[in-house]
């Protein structure tokens, strides 16, 4: 219970602690906690209350990405945030889908007086699984670059409410923002970009402003309104010689991360990511020193998803680990990836490298137990799931879980093949 400045001073101070002592200490103690956003044992309740006006914006194509103010309450186990305001917008590019569909959604919270938005969060990211038949590609993935020492997003489970209307599960995927980067660095951070598909790191594409361009400044725009950082990086990223291109890759880049980035992309067939034919979904964080970063992102069609398929479901498709170029499920033409991979593959110091790394994944990926965890994850979401799926696409989505964790032992297998090839110790 509440109470106000104005009522306390009616009520009286006496009165005030009568009605104070009404609420039990169980009841004080029922908020919500941060940890609780990206508990990978518990499907987290969000309730999203969104005035017509909202709504309206929301079923209007023109007006899907532009922020539409609502408020959000979210609970677990008894315990609840109360309503707080936010803003919402929908997410996602292919993916994209009317407020009346099942669609994915970016939340922000106003900063308030500690900057910190709700409980040290600024955003929510909740995305409806449209493209995981599996629905557990993304805990997966992230919990793999995570253990490899990448810095990437948390995820956790949430059931979504619109109103009411029940959208069923989600994955809630913590956004690379300020508060993510305060988290995982030690270093100031001075931009984190947003790369925008197919363009690279191509000379010309340090242009525009923070909204607009090849990259785009998610933070830091306010104090340092330039993309100097960026004019350095795809400077280096330029080089011809391939032995000066390595050394200048260390001077602007963490290129041991930059290297376990690529490894762990590949090794978890992320064709729509950095690595892959269309060059997508990733960020890179520059400090003060303009040293970069990359950050993974997108990761829902991972672990072989083939959604294009024309054979019976269930079918995989296989990114090449070591290879220029590459398909994608939605389009059979081999098509260049980016190019700090293929540079890296290109020479051969870089890509024994990589392979060292991708060694070092494979290993990572039996040493955590990552099919055990994936298998745990399905286990958590099965209920909400049966709560919207008929008996039919329930278990199509075992069949898709069961293809996933298969995967990863192929993967395994493919990735021993490369290293005896290869000769990496």
């Amino acid at each position: 219970m509440v109470i106000n400045k104005g009522v306390r001073r009616l009520l009286g101070a006496s009165t005030a602690l009568i009605l104070g002592l009404l609420v039990s200490p169980a009841q004080a103690a029922s908020t919500l906690k941060s940890t609780d956003f990206y508990n990978p044992l518990k499907v987290l309740r969000i309730d999203l209350d969104l005035p017509q006006g909202t709504v309206d914006a929301l079923n209007d194509r023109s007006r899907y990405k532009i922020y539409a103010p609502g408020s959000v309450t979210m609970s677990v186990d008894g315990r609840t945030s109360g309503s707080v305001e936010m803003e919402v917008r929908l997410k996602g590019t292919t993916s994209i889908s009317r407020l009346k569909d099942t669609p994915s959604f970016k939340i922000k919270f106003p900063k308030g007086p500690s900057q910190t938005g709700f409980l040290g969060l600024r955003r929510l990211t909740l995305n409806a699984l449209t493209q995981d038949g599996s629905k557990i590609h993304e805990y997966g993935a992230y919990a793999l670059f995570n253990a490899m020492g990448i810095p990437a997003s948390k995820t956790g489970w949430a059931r979504v409410y619109v109103n009411g209307l029940d959208k069923g599960l989600y994955v809630n995927v913590e956004q690379p923002d300020e508060n993510f980067a305060a988290k995982r660095f030690k270093d100031i951070t001075q931009h984190i970009y947003e790369g925008i598909a197919l363009e690279d790191f191509k000379p010309g594409n340090d242009d525009g402003d923070n909204l607009t361009g090849s990259f785009l400044a998610d933070h830091g725009w306010k104090v340092t309104a330039n993309k100097s950082d960026l004019t350095k990086l795809i400077s280096a990223a330029n080089y011809k010689d391939p032995a000066n291109w390595y050394k200048a890759l260390d001077g602007v880049t963490d290129r041991t991360g930059l290297l376990k980035f690529m490894a762990v992309e590949n090794f978890l067939g992320h064709w729509d990511g950095y690595t892959g034919p269309l060059v997508n979904n990733y960020f890179i964080r520059s400090n003060t020193r303009n040293k970069f970063t990359f950050i993974p992102w997108g990761v829902d069609q991972t672990f072989g998803e083939n959604r294009a398929t024309t054979k019976d479901f269930g079918d995989t498709f296989m990114t090449p680990m070591l290879s220029k170029t590459s398909t994608h499920p939605w389009l059979p033409k081999e098509t260049v990836r980016g190019m700090m991979y293929t540079k890296c593959i290109a020479y051969v110091p870089c890509r024994d490298a990589y392979l060292s790394q991708l060694k070092a994944v494979s290993a990572m990926a039996t040493k955590m137990k990552l099919s055990t965890l994936m298998k745990s994850a399905a286990t958590v979401i099965k209920p909400t799931l049966a709560a919207k799926n008929n008996l039919d696409q329930m278990e199509m989505i075992a069949l898709e879980q069961a293809r996933a964790l298969k995967f990863i032992t192929t993967r395994q297998k493919e990735v021993a093949a490369l290293v005896k090839k290869y000769k990496i110790k």
